[in-house]
């Protein structure tokens, strides 16, 4: 279980709040994965196991990104921001 303070709870709500503006197109993909990173960075998260399934579950975004940069839909990805919606939804529960 992760300890998070303040700032890194309102950071891990914050990547949620991007998933949905991502998932109604008001965030372009190639944004959206470079500013789940960027928050991510921001929280200065020292939890180890925390940082490496969350790296676990961005990776194959990332890669979509790199391959593809902008030519994502939603539905292409859509198997992988759901399981990092589940991950920071449940961090945030205290799982």
């Amino acid at each position: 279980m992760a300890v998070l303070n303040e700032h890194q709870s309102r950071l891990l709500r914050k990547m949620l709040q991007l998933i949905e503006q991502f998932r109604q197109g008001k965030l372009e993909y190639y944004d959206f994965v470079g500013a789940l990173e960027g928050t991510l960075d921001a929280g200065e998260f020292r939890d180890q196991g925390l940082v490496k399934r969350w790296y676990d579950l961005w990776t194959p975004l990332e890669s979509m990104r790199a391959q593809q940069g902008n030519d994502v839909s939603a539905r292409d990805v859509e198997r992988y921001v759901s399981d990092m919606e589940a991950y920071l939804k449940n961090v945030l529960e205290g799982g």
